[in-house]
């Protein structure tokens, strides 16, 4: 590891695919998405964060690890796709890709709204049986 462990809640091992695009802020103060994004997948989440596997560090000109650059990132679950707002928190280039992914992310989360984090939540304490967290990546 190319930087110290500064974990301070415990890690579920899970690889879920989302799409993540980075929020600008607009003349009139207010957040938006920018049109593109990006997919990837996690190599772990907590309550507090995640660790993000991409295949590029830029999208639409920006560097996604830029300090202070928050991003809406779009989580897949079985059950259906939660939305956060996550707040890069350093980055490193793998040495080795991870299933086509070159960059790894940590990102602490944000906000959320109250029904997809009580979702998240309960993915992160177990609510969700291993075997019900498949993804297109492990089917293939």
């Amino acid at each position: 590891m190319y930087f110290k462990d500064r974990r301070r809640s415990p890690r579920v091992n899970v690889r879920l695919a989302f799409s993540v695009s980075v929020l600008r802020q607009t003349k009139l103060k207010r957040l938006n998405s920018c049109d593109r994004a990006l997919k990837g997948h996690t190599r772990d989440i907590s309550a507090h964060g995640l660790a993000l596997l991409l295949p590029q560090i830029q999208l639409d000109g920006y560097h996604l690890a830029a300090e202070g650059r928050e991003m809406q990132l779009i989580l897949e679950l079985p059950a259906g796709a939660i939305s956060m707002v996550i707040l890069p928190k350093r980055y490193e280039k793998l040495d080795g890709a991870e299933l086509g992914c070159n960059y790894l992310i940590g990102a602490r989360i944000v906000r959320m709204e109250e029904g997809d984090r009580e979702r998240y939540q309960n993915l992160v304490s177990g609510g969700l049986k291993p075997a019900e967290l498949k993804t297109d990546l492990e089917a293939n």
